[in-house]
C-alpha cells in the first residue's frame, strides 16, 4: 500500500491515505478488466470499488497507444504520466457516435474527506483536427448530497489557453489553431487537472469522459489517465435531521432521523420536567455507519407531568457523545397554540403545534419583508407535535415569521423568532 492510515487521538482523525493502482486492487488489475475492488486501503479498514462503463451503442474500450499497446482500461500498459503517482489506470474509449460517454465510479465502503486525485491527458489530435475534444465531468455524494470539487490546471503556464475549466467540468479548448495533442509525460502535462473535493464528506465519485461540442459524429478513439489519487476517513459525528416528538393516547412517542453517522454507537433518551434533573429513561442502539437517511422512534409509556422535556445524547463507540436539541410536550391542545423555543435561537429551533388529526403541514419561514426564506412539509399527528425545523442553523441571523397551514391550507399559527 502506498499510504498508511494513523491513529492520532481519541477523536479518530486519519492521515491522507494512498490509493495505488497497482498495488492496492486484489485482484491485479488486468488490461481489459472493467471492475475491482481495492480492499483496506493503507491499513484503515476502507475499500474502494472502483468500476468503469461505456455508454455508447457500438462503442468499446481501445489501445492505450493507438493501434498498439494494451487493452484498457489498464493499469500495468498505462503510458502515461501522472505526477505524483507511482501508477494509474489509464481508459480508452472509442464512442460510436459524438454523445457517447464512459464513466468510471469509485465507491467507497465508508463516508471519506478531503479527496483528491488528477485527471492527465485531456486533448484532442491537433490544433485543427475535429476527430475527438476530451471532456471530463466529476461528481462526488454521500448518498444524499452531490458535491462538486475545485478543479485547477496542474500546468497553467506553458500554454494557458490549452485547457478550459468550468464548474465541475474540464475540456481541451475546441477553437480552431488551439491546444494540442499532449504527450502527458515527464515534460508536458498541459492536459492535466488537479481535482480537489476538500472538506467536502462523500463516499462516490463519478468520473465522466465524453466530447466536447463540435467534435466528429464518429470520434476516434481517446485516452485519459487518473491516478494520485489520496483521501482522509472522515470523522463528522452524527447528523441529526429531525427530532420530534408527540402525544398519543397516555404516552410520547419520539422520532428522529439522521443523514449520516460515523462509528455511531446509541442513543440515550433523557427526559425532564423543566425543574428536575434530566435522566435516562431509556436508548435505541445506532446504525454505526452511514451515509444515508436512518429513522428512529422511542416510546416513552404514560409519563406524569403536565410539561416533559426530552432530548438525546447521541453517543459513539469511544464514549464521545453530544447532545440534541430539547423537543417540549405539554397538556395544551388549544388549536391557536403556536410556540417555538428557544427564542432568540441559533443553531436549533422546534414548534409546539396542536393537530387535530394526522396531516402533513406546511411550515414556512418568512424574512422581516415577507419573502418565503425557506418552506418544508411535515407529518403532524392527532394532538401536540413538537417539530424540528430543518437547517435552521444555515439562516442568516434576522427576524422571521414562522407560519404553518394544514392540508387544506387553513392556518394553523403564527409566530415569530429572532435567529441569532
Amino acid at each position: 500500500m502506498a499510504g498508511i492510515a494513523m491513529l492520532l487521538s481519541s477523536n479518530q482523525l486519519f492521515t491522507q491515505v494512498n490509493l495505488n493502482w497497482a498495488s492496492s486492487f486484489t485482484p491485479v488489475w488486468n488490461n481489459g478488466d472493467l471492475s475491482h475492488t481495492a480492499t483496506n486501503i493503507g491499513g484503515n479498514s476502507i475499500n474502494c470499488t472502483a468500476t468503469i462503463s461505456m455508454h455508447s451503442p457500438g462503442g468499446s474500450f481501445g489501445k492505450s497507444n493507438g493501434a498498439s499497446g494494451s487493452q484498457t482500461p489498464t493499469v500495468s500498459g498505462a503510458i502515461f504520466v501522472v505526477p505524483s503517482s507511482s501508477s494509474c489506470i489509464q481508459v480508452t474509449p472509442d464512442y460510436n457516435q459524438k454523445t457517447g460517454y464512459s464513466n468510471t465510479i469509485l465507491i467507497f465502503s465508508a463516508l471519506t474527506t478531503s479527496v483528491s486525485f488528477r485527471v492527465v491527458d485531456i486533448d484532442k489530435a491537433a490544433p485543427t483536427d475535429y476527430s475527438y475534444f476530451d471532456r471530463v465531468t466529476i461528481t462526488g455524494t454521500n448518498g444524499s448530497t452531490t458535491f462538486n470539487p475545485l478543479i485547477t490546471k496542474f500546468d497553467p503556464l506553458t500554454d494557458p489557453n490549452f485547457l478550459i475549466i468550468s464548474g465541475n467540468t474540464a475540456y481541451v479548448n475546441p477553437a480552431s489553431g488551439q491546444a494540442d495533442n499532449a504527450i502527458s509525460d515527464l515534460t508536458d502535462q498541459r492536459g492535466t487537472i488537479n481535482v480537489n473535493f476538500g472538506t467536502a464528506i462523500i463516499n462516490s465519485i463519478t468520473i465522466r469522459i465524453d466530447n466536447a461540442p463540435g467534435t466528429d459524429n464518429n470520434p476516434g478513439a481517446q485516452s485519459i489517465a487518473i491516478g494520485a489519487l489520496s483521501f482522509s476517513q472522515s470523522v463528522l459525528p452524527v447528523t441529526l435531521t429531525n427530532f420530534s416528538g408527540h402525544r398519543q393516547q397516555q404516552d410520547v412517542l419520539l422520532n428522529w432521523s439522521t443523514s449520516q453517522e460515523f462509528n455511531s454507537a446509541l442513543f440515550e433518551i433523557e427526559r425532564s420536567n423543566g425543574s428536575s434533573s434530566w435522566e435516562k429513561i431509556g436508548f435505541v442502539t445506532a446504525s454505526g455507519n452511514s451515509s444515508t437517511y436512518v429513522d428512529y422512534s422511542f416510546r416513552d409509556v404514560n409519563p406524569q407531568g403536565s410539561l416533559l422535556l426530552y432530548r438525546l445524547k447521541q453517543i459513539d463507540i469511544d464514549n464521545k457523545f453530544k447532545y440534541s436539541s430539547v423537543v417540549r410536550i405539554t397538556t395544551k391542545n388549544a388549536a391557536s397554540d403556536l410556540q417555538l423555543y428557544p427564542n432568540p435561537a441559533r443553531d436549533h429551533a422546534s414548534i409546539n403545534i396542536y393537530s387535530a388529526g394526522q396531516q402533513q403541514a406546511s411550515f414556512y419561514i418568512l424574512d422581516a419583508m415577507g419573502r418565503t426564506v425557506r418552506t418544508e412539509t411535515r407529518k403532524l399527528f392527532t394532538g401536540e407535535n413538537n417539530i424540528m425545523l430543518s437547517k435552521f442553523a444555515a439562516i442568516h441571523k434576522g427576524i422571521y415569521h414562522i407560519v404553518v397551514y394544514d392540508e387544506s391550507g387553513s392556518m394553523m399559527g403564527r409566530t415569530k423568532v429572532v435567529k441569532e
